[in-house]
């Protein structure tokens, strides 16, 4: 029998499983290997902060109407038409705002650089009168940043720098115009009888409401941009307001003559998020392995539900979804639905056919269980949803804090070991948990972390000859194990913030007669993983 002692020393190296931020992790090798066990050695490294992936979001608020020559109007069309044509793939969205007295949404909601041009000829023909107004545009800005960042898929969102340009060819006047500009802060009424003062301070409180935006929901970042064209000479006025406006935006302000508006629009930083990613989990997850109170079973079709106990509730354990509505067996039976055939579970307002953030979990499975369709990992814990509704643990709650067995291993780690989070497996773990290793590697040409990656003791089981999901007639060989490769990244100091997940898939053949197929696995490289969200 062994002792409390014992046991301890041997859990040692599973209790190093997690460490700082969401669970990087460094565990030498353990555990016996044998034919059923199988390791995987590679380079894995930190995607590039670019692309589709992590979006720009631009808006152009710009002067118009009564007091900006014809001239201004022109250059200012030109250099929105000529940044804007810079950009032609999905990542850069644009917003287009004129202004005078109020502010008007010519291009009212982000859109691809061919509509906003589009949108132009609106501005260059915006005719209004009356007291100007760059409280209006910040405000109107504001509430299409916060719009977006409602209506948009939150681990995008996180993933998105906005940019707000400011175009301003004269002095605001708003605490002159208070019928123009309901809810001066109260703050800044004060400062009335001075009104340059109070003008300052409106313009400074709503720029900060746009910066605010990113805590609120969670955005990657928001940067306010002023540009001042001054026709003539410049005025001292719209000089401190702009001042105001960019120290409040983050930014440093900038003057310019109508004539160089091109280039200085120009070399603005429109870039992607910049933030550092580092990485948060390497995970490790044989989608045919179901682990129950120490007790390997096969999962043949990887639906979350042991072909024993399919074969006991009437279903087909070499089809994930028996009844054929998209929904996998161990989803239905997760959340109290039927899953035998003829039990057709109808979800309004989704599609099996969509994966929007590419978990392997369609619109309609994530409905059911509320987790979110745009973020493969919808706590933030570093655990893709998909393994941990395959897991049995909870995708809307972190799991690190979590220890649903209380045997002193947090449900997180569990996971990562493949486990079972809802019994005490402390000799399973130590038999058959799952080991990794990372070591930092040279970093790419660009600066991205990279590492030289270990899983290994990874359990292979023999499955059954199963249907192909996606091509009729073909056939998945006997003894197939699809282990999938996880590595889940995100911002520096932000252990639960929404990152960005890369899979890459290797399939292992196993039988009890002759062993794992092939008997060395090929190494993977970083090109082998596929980026997510």
């Amino acid at each position: 029998m062994r002792t409390f002692s014992t046991w301890l020393r041997l859990l040692t190296p599973l209790l190093l499983l997690t460490c700082s931020d969401a669970g990087l992790y460094a565990l030498d090798g353990r555990g016996p290997s044998g034919k059923d066990r199988a390791d995987f050695t590679g380079e894995a490294c930190i995607p590039l902060a670019s692309g589709d992936a992590f979006p720009v979001k631009i808006v152009f608020a710009v002067q118009g109407g009564q007091g900006v020559p014809s001239e201004v109007v022109g250059y200012i069309t030109d250099a929105l038409s000529t940044v804007s044509s810079r950009f032609s793939g999905s990542f850069a969205k644009f917003a287009l705002v004129g202004f005078h007295t109020v502010a008007t949404g010519f291009q009212g909601s982000f859109a691809d650089a061919a509509t906003f041009q589009a949108a132009l000829p609106r501005y260059a023909s915006y005719q209004e009168t009356g007291p100007v107004s760059l409280r209006a545009p910040l405000r109107l800005a504001k509430s299409l940043l916060s719009g977006d960042m409602q209506t948009a898929c939150r681990g995008e969102v996180a993933r998105t720098r906005y940019i707000v340009v400011l175009v301003a060819a004269s002095e605001d006047l708003s605490c002159q115009n208070p019928a123009f500009n309901v809810g001066i802060d109260s703050r800044c009424a004060q400062l009335k009888p001075n009104n340059e003062a109070c003008n300052q301070c409106e313009l400074t409180a709503v720029t900060g409401e746009l910066k605010a935006l990113a805590a609120q929901f969670g955005a990657g970042e928001v940067v306010v941009q002023p540009v001042y064209v001054r026709p003539g000479a410049a005025d001292p006025a719209t000089r401190d307001q702009i001042a105001a406006i960019a120290n409040a935006g983050g930014t440093e302000a900038i003057e310019t003559e109508p004539v160089a508006l091109r280039d200085v629009i120009g070399t603005l930083n429109y870039s992607s998020l910049q933030t550092s990613l580092v990485l948060k989990r390497f995970l490790a997850f044989n989608r045919n392995v179901q682990v129950r109170a120490g007790e390997v079973l096969t999962d043949s079709d990887g639906d979350g539900v042991a072909d024993r106990d399919e074969e006991a509730l009437g279903l087909d354990s070499t089809n994930p979804d028996s009844d054929g509505d998209g929904l996998m067996d161990g989803i239905e039976l997760r959340m109290g639905l039927n899953p035998q055939p003829g039990n057709v579970d109808l979800i309004p307002g989704c599609s099996v056919a969509l994966d929007d953030d590419g978990d392997r979990l369609n619109t309609c499975e994530e409905r059911v269980l509320g987790t979110d369709p745009c973020m493969g990992d919808s706590d933030g814990d570093g655990l893709p949803d998909l393994v941990e509704a395959l897991s049995r643990t909870n995708p809307l709650v972190p799991e690190d804090l979590q220890d649903a067995d209380r045997d002193g291993i947090p449900n997180i780690q569990e996971v990562e070991a493949r486990g079972d989070p809802l019994s005490a497996d402390l000799a399973f773990h130590v038999e058959r948990g799952y080991g990794y290793s990372l070591t930092p590697s040279e970093p790419t040409p660009d600066g991205r972390a990279c590492y030289q990656v270990r899983a290994e003791n990874i359990t292979v089981v023999p499955t059954l000859q199963r249907p192909h999901p996606f091509i009729p007639g073909r056939f998945i060989p006997a003894g197939t194990n699809d282990v999938y490769l996880y590595l889940q990244v995100g911002r520096d100091n932000d252990p639960r913030g929404a990152g960005i997940g890369a899979l890459f898939i290797q399939s292992v053949g196993y039988s009890e007669k002759e062993g794992r197929t092939p008997v060395l696995l090929p190494p993977f490289t970083p090109a082998d993983f596929v980026l997510g969200n």
